[in-house]
């Protein structure tokens, strides 16, 4: 079954990248990641922007958008780093990754502003795909024959460590659009 879970999870976020670099050519970033706006997007986002300074009922809309598009996916996110502070076991960190992963897929790419992208969504995105990578770790040991939670556990909070700052990123940018 752990090994299932990995392989799914690893499907999972097979999937979403290719979804992602079909939806208009947004790419990766350096460190392989997906990108949540599609090219479209952010030409959209910067036509509109050189057409005419925002203002200020202009700027709280797109605040507004921004947490409608992005919030359940910081938030879900944020969940995990509450939970991880008490202590999950591999399958309940699985099932949540898996949860975010939807919530994930529900984000309208193609609507995301660039400001809201700027300081929400590719902070978020990068914790969520450290969150994934920890899984794959995880995986890997929960797999592997003689790997023990003391050898794993300071990759995990490594990696766990890096999201939650990354995290922190995104919700201040959900805070600063406010």
């Amino acid at each position: 079954m752990p090994a299932a879970a990995r392989v799914q999870l690893a499907c999972c976020a097979l999937i979403a990248a290719l979804l992602l670099s079909g939806c208009g050519g947004g790419g990766t970033s350096t460190g392989g990641e997906a990108t949540i706006a599609s090219g479209s997007t952010a030409t959209t986002a910067t036509a509109n922007a050189k057409q005419k300074p925002r203002s200020k009922q202009t700027s709280t809309r797109a605040s507004s958008t921004c947490q409608s598009q992005l919030g359940s996916f910081v938030g879900s996110m944020d969940g995990l780093r509450r939970r991880l502070a008490v202590g999950v076991t591999y399958e309940q960190y699985v099932d949540e990754v898996h949860a975010i992963g939807s919530t994930y897929h529900r984000i309208p790419t193609d609507e995301v502003e660039i400001d809201c992208l700027t300081a929400v969504g590719t902070p978020a995105e990068k914790a969520y795909n450290r969150y994934i990578v920890a899984a794959n770790d995880w995986g890997g040991c929960v797999g592997e024959a003689g790997c023990e939670s003391a050898t794993i556990e300071p990759v995990l909070q490594r990696r766990w460590r890096i999201a939650s700052h990354l995290l922190s990123e995104a919700q201040q940018g959900l805070q600063e659009l406010s």
